[in-house]
């Protein structure tokens, strides 16, 4: 039979560490400096994690978005004001959701600004549609090529098109 621990030995056992646990917090605490240590030194210096070099915009296209009696979308050229599709009530889902998220970051800045939003390709292939007044973006490549056609079908509509002429809404 095991002999009953003293009140004192009780104590010393539970606050004692083997070995092992004290390497184990000494390699911790190693850790989490030397994770401080590079953070400060990469603050203090102004180095910045960007892996891949900025992309040149190629191509702007300034566009509008105008809610009809009918429950369609119209989307325009903001400056000509001339249409480049109409997306009829019920589709055009995925666009009609990346407008709403930037008119609503609008709405928080109470701005009541109309003004156009901007359709940006950049030489790498990637399409962003920001917004000028909040400098908000959305990086297009990121829900897939079905829905980046998309946006790469305002980028290329020609100027005065009829409603049908943009697909796959």
């Amino acid at each position: 039979m095991t002999e009953a621990m003293t009140p004192e030995q009780r104590v010393t056992r539970t606050n004692t560490m083997d070995s092992g646990s004290r390497i184990l917090l000494a390699g911790l605490a190693v850790f989490v400096m030397a994770v401080l240590a590079a953070t400060l030194i990469a603050r203090l210096t102004g180095y910045s994690m960007d892996s891949a070099p900025e992309s040149a915009v190629i191509e702007t296209r300034e566009l509008g978005f105008r809610d009809l009696p009918d429950g369609a979308v119209e989307v325009f050229e903001w400056h000509s004001k001339s249409s480049l599709a109409t997306i009829p009530s019920g589709e055009g889902a995925f666009l009609r959701g990346v407008v709403r998220s930037l008119v609503r970051q609008r709405r928080g800045l109470d701005s009541g600004i109309a003004s156009m939003f901007e359709l940006k390709r950049y030489d790498d292939g990637r399409l962003v549609l920001a917004d000028p007044v909040t400098a908000e973006s959305i990086d297009l490549v990121a829900f897939g090529s079905t829905n980046i056609a998309v946006f790469a079908a305002l980028m290329d509509a020609p100027l005065d098109s009829s409603a049908d002429s943009v697909d796959n809404w």
